[in-house]
């Protein structure tokens, strides 16, 4: 989301203003939340009111602003964003109610990052099959390494028929239930 507000920002600073106060927003946040993580302390649950505040109140401004404004081709970015962030401002917040969402995205994006490069040097992928076989067996090494287990001993485990499995999710589970 803040390379998106950046985005929209560079587009014209003055105008956009309302992203700069959203991303803000959401800086503050991310600062409280990873201060209480990284010291074991609660939530400073006003902060957290204070910021959401200040970006519900930045995204109706954004939806404001850009609403009549031309764009050669659709919407303006600036709408199309705001409104995304209107419609999904509770995925957005997640993380500050769920300590096992981190705030940013970046571990996704360093999981994808493989796949970009191989796409990148090779052209494309010749076959989905090919992918998708691809996509399964990182997808494998990178949860099996995030749960402590080498990569190699679990393919290892996998060629011997006793794949390694994570543990059952108990906070997914409550959340079933």
């Amino acid at each position: 989301m803040l390379r998106h507000l950046q985005d929209v920002t560079d587009i014209d600073p003055l105008t956009q203003a309302w992203s700069i106060q959203a991303a803000d927003a959401l800086r503050v946040a991310i600062h409280a939340v990873n201060h209480t993580r990284r010291n074991g302390t609660a939530l400073d649950a006003d902060a957290i009111t204070r910021a959401r505040e200040k970006f519900d109140q930045a995204v109706a401004c954004g939806i404001s602003i850009n609403t009549s404004r031309p764009w050669p081709k659709g919407n303006h970015p600036g709408l199309v964003l705001a409104r995304r962030l209107k419609r999904k401002t509770d995925q957005v917040w997640l993380f500050t109610t769920r300590t096992d969402v981190p705030p940013t995205n970046n571990g996704s994006e360093a999981a994808i990052r493989g796949f970009k490069l191989a796409q990148k040097v090779s052209g494309c992928w010749r076959t989905l099959a090919t992918l998708q076989r691809h996509c399964r067996i990182r997808s494998y090494l990178i949860t099996a390494r995030n749960h402590g287990c080498r990569p190699l001993d679990a393919i290892r485990d996998a060629l011997n028929n006793t794949a390694w499995m994570p543990p059952r999710n108990t906070t997914a589970s409550a959340l079933a239930a």
